[in-house]
C-alpha cells in the first residue's frame, strides 16, 4: 500500500473509532462534532479543492445536494464497513468548517450482517431511511414506506432548527466516469411539503472513488436554488429532470477541469481578444479577489478597466498565462492580487515573496513605463492561522518596491480589520472572499494609489 493510502486509511480508521467507542451517554452533538474534526484531520493528509466556495449562503435551513460517489475498496475501516468519503467530506470540510455543525445526513438503513454500520449510524443518529438493493428480506413494502414516509417530518423537524440536511437524490452511489446517476423524486417531493423556504446547495463532487495517492479530491458549490411552490407530481418530475440534467452538465465540465486552469483560461482569452482595441486599459490580474470582483466596471464606470483573474491561481499560474492573457500595447496600470494561495503550498514567506518578485520583474520588463499596482494579501478567517505569514509576505513585498520605481504598495490589510482583528464583516460566509462592503474598501484604496 502507499504510504499516503496507509495514512489517510489510518486517519479514516480513527475517525471511525472515535464514533463506535463513545460513550451511550455522550450527547449526539459531541459525537458528530468529534467525527468532523477526525475526518478533518484524514483529509489534511491527502491532497483536495474545493471551489465555489464563495456560493455558500449565510442563511440557514439548507439543503445540500451532491452526485454521489463510490469508495476506493481500499479505505475500509472495518470488516464490510467504508466511511463514504463524499459525504464524510462535505459534513466536515464544508459545512461543519463554514457553518460551525456539520449538518444532518441521510443514510439508509443497514442490513442484518451490517453490524458497523449500524452501529456507526445509530451513534450519529442521522435521518434512515430505506434503500433500493438494502432492504432485509423480512421488511414488507408497507413497512418500507411507513419509514421512508417519515423521512419529510423528520427533515423539516431538523431545517426548522437552523441545520443544514445533507442528502444525495440517487440514492445510489457511482463512478467518477459514471456520475451522476439518475436522480429520484424524494428531493423534491421533500421541499413540496417543506412549510419552510429553503435553499438547496449543489455541491459536484470528482475523484472520491479514487486512491487518495493517484487523484484529488475535488468538488465545487454552485450556487444556491431556491425552490418555492412545488406542488404537484408533474411539477417535482420537471424540476428533478431539469436538475439531474444541470448537474450531468456541471460533472462534466468539472471532469475537464484541471490545475492548468485551461477552461477559465480559454474564456479569459477570448475575453482579451474581445477588448483587445480598448484604449489605455487598466488590467486587473490575479486570483479569486481579482476575479470575483463583480462590481470592478461599475467601480471604475469612467476608466477602461479589463477583469482578467481565475480562481485559485497561484504565482507560477499567473506568470506562465501572463503573457498569453496581458496582451495590450498601452496599459495605462496593471493591478495584481497573488501570493495567498501559495500559502496552501507550504512554502515559507521568503519563497513566496521570491516568486512575487520575480513575477513583477516580468511585467516589468515587458512594460517598463506603465505603472504596477500590487494588493496587498487580505486577512481572512479561513487563514486566521497563517496571518504572521501574510504580513511578513506583505511586508516583504513594500521593502522591493524601491526596485521598481513603477510599483504602487496598495495596503489594504489593516483596512480590513475591526479593532486590529480578523472579523466576518467584510468576508463572505466562507470566511476567505470579500463581500461588497470588503471590495468598497478595495475600490477606494485602488483608486487613492492608482487613479489619483
Amino acid at each position: 500500500m502507499n504510504k499516503i493510502d496507509e495514512i489517510f486509511l489510518s486517519f479514516l480508521k480513527d475517525a471511525f473509532k472515535s464514533v463506535i467507542n463513545s460513550l451511550n451517554t455522550t450527547p449526539v452533538e459531541e459525537i458528530r462534532s468529534l467525527s468532523s474534526k477526525k475526518v478533518q484531520e484524514a483529509f489534511s493528509k491527502v491532497k483536495y479543492e474545493i471551489h465555489g466556495s464563495e456560493n455558500l449562503p449565510s442563511e440557514g435551513n439548507l439543503i445540500f445536494i451532491y452526485n454521489h460517489l463510490n469508495n476506493h475498496p481500499l479505505y475500509s475501516v472495518a470488516e464490510n464497513f467504508q466511511i463514504t468519503l463524499d459525504s464524510h467530506f462535505i459534513s466536515s470540510m464544508i459545512i461543519d468548517r463554514y457553518y460551525g455543525k456539520s449538518g444532518i445526513r441521510v443514510s439508509r438503513l443497514s442490513l442484518p450482517n451490517e453490524k458497523f454500520h449500524k452501529i456507526y449510524y445509530d451513534k450519529l443518529d442521522y435521518i434512515r431511511v430505506y434503500a433500493k438493493n438494502f432492504i432485509p428480506n423480512n421488511v414488507d413494502d408497507t413497512e418500507v414506506k411507513k419509514i421512508n414516509k417519515e423521512f419529510y417530518g423528520e427533515a423539516f423537524k431538523y431545517l426548522k432548527k437552523g441545520n443544514c440536511l445533507v442528502l444525495s437524490p440517487e440514492g445510489a452511489s457511482y463512478s467518477t466516469e459514471e456520475s451522476p446517476g439518475n436522480f429520484k423524486n424524494g428531493l423534491f417531493k421533500l421541499i413540496s411539503k417543506l412549510p419552510i423556504s429553503t435553499y438547496v446547495v449543489p455541491i459536484v463532487t470528482l475523484n472520491f472513488d479514487k486512491l487518495a495517492s493517484k487523484s484529488v479530491f475535488k468538488c465545487e458549490i454552485k450556487k444556491p436554488i431556491k425552490y418555492e411552490n412545488i406542488s404537484n407530481n408533474i411539477e417535482i418530475e420537471s424540476e428533478n429532470n431539469r436538475l439531474n440534467k444541470k448537474y450531468k452538465s456541471w460533472v462534466n465540465k468539472m471532469k475537464l477541469y484541471d490545475n492548468d486552469f485551461s477552461f477559465e483560461i480559454k474564456k479569459l482569452v477570448s475575453k482579451v481578444e474581445e477588448n483587445k482595441k480598448m484604449e489605455e486599459p487598466i488590467i486587473f490580474y490575479g486570483s479569486s479577489t481579482i476575479r470575483l470582483w463583480k462590481s470592478l466596471n461599475e467601480d471604475f464606470k469612467d476608466l477602461n478597466v479589463i477583469n482578467l483573474g481565475f480562481g485559485g491561481a497561484y504565482i507560477d499560474s499567473l506568470s506562465k498565462h501572463f503573457n498569453l492573457l496581458i496582451n495590450f500595447i498601452n496599459p495605462k496600470a496593471i493591478v495584481v492580487y497573488l501570493g495567498g494561495n501559495d500559502l496552501n503550498l507550504n512554502l515559507s514567506p521568503r519563497e513566496i515573496i521570491f516568486k512575487i518578485k520575480k513575477f513583477i520583474e516580468k511585467i516589468y520588463n515587458r512594460y517598463p513605463d506603465t505603472n504596477i499596482g500590487y494588493i496587498t494579501i487580505k486577512p481572512s478567517l479561513e487563514r486566521e492561522n497563517k496571518l504572521s505569514n501574510i504580513k511578513k509576505i506583505n511586508e516583504g513585498v513594500k521593502l522591493i518596491t524601491d526596485d521598481f520605481p513603477n510599483l504602487i504598495y496598495i495596503d489594504i490589510y489593516e483596512k480590513l480589520l475591526v479593532n486590529g482583528k480578523v472579523t466576518s464583516k467584510f468576508l463572505l460566509q466562507d470566511g476567505l472572499h470579500l463581500n461588497k462592503k470588503g471590495y468598497r474598501i478595495l475600490t477606494k484604496a485602488v483608486k487613492e494609489k492608482i487613479i489619483n
